[in-house]
């Protein structure tokens, strides 16, 4: 999974990704997903399912929010 793009739309955050399958080395397929998380929430959840993430996955989302937090913040 590699981050796309983050951004914040009114009080969620949203981050895209590409998410690639391998095999043998080499990426096979990849598909885009969106996922969300409302500011006063801590759970992530897939944009076009409304499912929660993944604990790996809520792991990997929280440290990019983390990072880039500050950058999309508008004052």
């Amino acid at each position: 999974m590699k981050m796309i793009n983050i951004s914040r739309n009114g009080d969620n955050y949203i981050i895209k990704t590409i998410n690639s399958t391998r095999v043998l080395g080499k990426d096979m397929f990849s598909k885009n997903k969106s996922y969300k998380q409302n500011k006063n929430d801590e759970e992530w959840y897939e944009l076009s399912s409304e499912k929660a993430v993944s604990a790996e996955k809520k792991i990997k989302l929280d440290r990019w929010l983390k990072d880039h937090q500050k950058f999309i913040e508008h004052k």
